[in-house]
């Protein structure tokens, strides 16, 4: 009996080790960044932490905190971003030459306090595809309504000179290609945004999730002649299953 239970008591330990949900999602996401028209793709929405140390959420992947609790959430991962601009998209990005989609690695802190959270990240192109840099500051509240989380949030967007200069820059050469005038950029706020998050726990395995943004570019980024749409509106809904 004795060995019994012990044996119970670590394969318990073990299993609380992980805590995994996963499901089908789907993005629906500008076709590149100032584009008027959206494309929509599939995902899977998976989120995987071990130990409370090690984690896989969506996009953000082979990741691990360095701080993990109720008011703090500190650390770095990778990050497939899906962005890219192909001049296939539209006859008005002919001779602007091809942006692939790429990794980042990100850095993080969150701080929450009550109903209130503060986030900041940095996400830079690892793979050379001319992305550059990203720096996103948002601050949200949250409350909770029976099986609902409901939360609303505002936040900027600072990239850097590749960034900006891949996707909103025309230089002389494309220029000459395009037929679209010479467009100077450099680092600086490209857009100001608003977000809504709903959470809904349909069961003790279920959860339906659903998110949207809604961004106006700025700057740089709104005054570019690629840019056909300031207001850029990126949203997800996924359904996820909590293995217990």
């Amino acid at each position: 009996m004795g060995s019994t239970a012990h044996a119970s008591t670590g394969s318990d330990e073990t299993a609380s080790d992980w805590s995994v949900a996963i499901g089908p999602s789907v993005y629906v996401t500008p076709k590149y960044p100032g584009a008027r028209t959206s494309f929509v793709f599939p995902w899977v929405d998976q989120e995987i932490e071990y130990k409370h140390r090690f984690f896989s959420k969506g996009t953000d992947f082979l990741g691990a905190y360095l701080a993990n609790d109720d008011t703090w959430q500190v650390g770095g991962n990778f990050q497939l971003d899906p962005t890219w601009r192909h001049a296939s998209d539209d006859a008005r990005l002919a001779g602007l030459g091809n942006v692939n989609a790429t990794v980042r690695a990100k850095a993080f802190a969150q701080y929450t306090v009550s109903f209130l959270t503060l986030s900041t990240d940095a996400e830079q192109d690892i793979l050379g595809n001319r992305q550059g840099l990203i720096v996103n500051g948002d601050a949200y509240v949250s409350a909770p309504v029976g099986r609902w989380l409901f939360s609303l949030g505002a936040g900027l967007s600072w990239v850097n000179g590749q960034y900006m200069r891949t996707f909103f820059g025309v230089d002389e050469v494309q220029s000459a290609r395009s037929g679209l005038p010479v467009f100077a950029t450099g680092a600086g706020v490209r857009d100001r945004h608003l977000n809504a998050i709903v959470t809904c726990k349909l069961d003790d395995h279920w959860t339906a999730n659903g998110s949207v943004t809604i961004a106006r570019l700025h700057g740089h980024a709104a005054d570019s002649p690629i840019t056909q749409r300031r207001q850029q509106t990126t949203a997800m809904a996924s359904v996820t299953y909590r293995f217990r």
